[in-house]
């Protein structure tokens, strides 16, 4: 009898430590960080364009930040981190080599705010920008097809302070001395035949 009474006893006190245990047991489970991508410690030789992080349980989007900082200690998220069901999603600019740190901060589904960060290597370079393009070796720009108006005779010679040309007046003086000495010449033809 005694022995039937240890028993029960027994067992009550197990039923009521199980009545105890279960219901606290999914309470305490509280959403953690699963996994990432890049893994944390890992090492990326290729470009990335995001970074994500899954969760055991449910998160919520308002309070939720992802920063990715380079060696630089420059962020380079780009734009905010989209949230769907366990999984956040955080877009990345081109990211520098060397060690990356991504902090994170997000809600659980009951209301706990949860945070975290994990570090990788990146040893993919960013693309350097290109220069502006140089002309072709060997090419210069040629002018403008045009020709510049031909410059007057007048011009050519020069002109004097009155903006007559020097080489107009010598004309007109050479003329008129040669204009003198034809009629010189002629009047003294004409007086020969008198004069004998």
């Amino acid at each position: 009898m005694n022995r039937n009474r240890l028993l029960c006893a027994a067992a009550a006190l197990l039923v009521g430590a199980l009545v105890v245990v279960l219901p606290a047991g999914p309470a305490s489970a509280h959403t953690e960080l699963s996994r990432t991508s890049p893994a944390a410690k890992s090492t990326v030789s290729k470009s990335l364009t995001a970074v994500t992080l899954t969760f055991s349980g449910l998160i919520k989007k308002p309070g939720t930040t992802v920063v990715v900082t380079g060696p630089d200690k420059v962020s380079y998220s780009d734009a905010d981190a989209q949230v769907l069901d366990k999984t956040i999603t955080q877009k990345v600019r081109p990211l520098p080599v060397g060690a990356i740190t991504v902090a994170w901060r997000t809600v659980s589904a009951d209301g706990h705010t949860i945070k975290g960060t994990f570090t990788f290597t990146n040893r993919f370079a960013p693309p350097t920008p290109t220069a502006e393009p140089t002309p072709t070796v060997g090419v210069t720009p040629t002018a403008d097809p045009t020709t510049p108006p031909a410059a007057s005779p007048a011009a050519a010679a020069g002109t004097g302070d009155d903006g007559s040309s020097p080489a107009l007046w010598w004309a007109v003086i050479l003329g008129a001395v040669l204009a003198v000495a034809v009629g010189a010449a002629l009047l003294l033809r004409r007086r020969r035949p008198t004069d004998t």
